[in-house]
């Protein structure tokens, strides 16, 4: 009987395990996959929100630079005949100075407005300091022919601009303290004669770009900003920040970090993520102005470690619920199975005495089943082969 009672011992865990593995399985496999799709479009949904805020924040810079280099105050003191230094064009600067000001206390972002004279002079700076824009006096005016951004609106056709790559700004070569990443909008200015008088450029405060990109920061991801090189403009760790040689020039740079990727990323035009065995990455691509002009790439990097870890508890609590389950088919199955077995073990016993000449011990087994009508029928054979036993004596 050991072998029957060890076929429903089997039969009862393979019944319970199955169902349990099955559904077990299916559901890692779904809830894995859900996982991902929900972090991939939150991912997805978080760097187009912070490209459409970065994009909506440079929309207008453009047409500011271009109201700035129509404005009547500037023309009124370029064609000025009057000799410099002359009581009318001392009034005329001044109220280009302060035309300026007023034009950088409405928009906020810039960090500096200037008009360079084609000579490459400075001849009237708004630098905003502290919340406060304020006119640079005559004596720290500096000459900016030799910077690109000046040398670069030189060559451009009336009625285009030129936007500088995001970098730090810099006074007399030195990289300003605290570091103020900056964007230089430039264009040249002409006279209705078509003849170049100068540059109209705007600096942009990029530290609002970065803001916009850390407050979108959250743990188990790293949200990064590099230029087309690799170099981070923002890197939650501020030590890789700024990595360029016209930078810090630290060298941290996100494809030295994922050489095997380099290639992948290099030819970013849209929206899109790559997966790796530890990472997801998704990414995609700024541009300002009409789209024409790249400022970087913005990448959401999600470790599958922290992506996974919910399922991880998940599998933690199913091995548990199935180990449970395990123990407790184990015991309803040795319960069943021994209320099967008892009853044909005694019924054999009984047989097995009835075989070796004793008539007299009846055959009960104590069940209301199959069994105990296969009793009763040999107890009803024992009480005849017993009457014809008497018969014959």
């Amino acid at each position: 009987m050991n072998k029957i009672r060890n076929k429903l011992l089997l039969v009862l865990i393979i019944v319970t395990l199955v169902p349990v593995v099955l559904i077990g399985g299916y559901s890692l496999y779904s809830t894995s996959k859900v996982l991902k799709e929900n972090v991939l479009a939150s991912h997805v949904n978080k760097v187009s929100l912070i490209q459409e805020r970065i994009e909506n924040l440079l929309d207008g810079v453009g047409s500011d630079l271009f109201f700035l280099r129509d404005s009547n105050a500037l023309h009124l003191f370029l064609s000025s005949s009057e000799p410099a230094g002359s009581r009318t064009q001392r009034l005329l600067l001044s109220n280009l100075r302060s035309s300026l000001q007023k034009f950088s206390e409405q928009k906020k972002i810039y960090t500096q407005v200037r008009f360079i004279d084609a000579e490459g002079q400075e001849v009237v700076r708004i630098d905003r300091v502290n919340g406060h824009s304020q006119n640079v006096s005559d004596t720290h005016l500096q000459n900016k022919a030799s910077r690109y951004y000046f040398n670069n609106a030189l060559e451009l056709e009336k009625g285009e601009l030129f936007i500088s790559r995001l970098d730090l700004n810099r006074e007399k070569g030195e990289v300003v303290q605290p570091y103020l990443p900056t964007i230089r909008y430039s264009t040249p200015v002409y006279d209705k004669n078509d003849d170049l008088l100068g540059v109209a450029v705007l600096n942009v405060d990029a530290n609002k770009i970065i803001d916009i990109i850390k407050e979108q920061g959250a743990s188990g991801e790293e949200l990064l900003f590099v230029d087309q090189q690799g170099f981070y403009y923002y890197h939650p760790d501020e030590k890789k920040r700024w990595g360029g040689k016209n930078d810090l020039d630290t060298g941290a740079n996100l494809f030295k970090e994922k050489a095997d990727l380099v290639e992948q990323m290099k030819a970013v035009k849209k929206l899109d993520y790559i997966e790796t065995a530890d990472d997801i990455l998704v990414y995609n691509p700024i541009a300002v102005q009409e789209k024409e002009h790249s400022l970087g790439t913005l990448f959401s990097v999600v470790s599958k470690s922290a992506l996974f870890q919910p399922l991880q508890d998940y599998l933690l609590v199913f091995l548990a619920i199935g180990l449970a389950a395990l123990l407790l088919a184990l015991m309803l199955a040795i319960t069943f199975s021994n209320s099967i077995t008892r009853p044909l073990v005694s019924l054999k016993d009984s047989v097995l005495k009835l075989s070796q000449g004793d008539m007299d011990t009846s055959i009960e087994v104590d069940t209301k089943d199959e069994v105990a009508d296969v009793a009763h029928s040999i107890e009803l054979l024992r009480k005849s082969m017993r009457i014809l036993m008497k018969r014959s004596r």
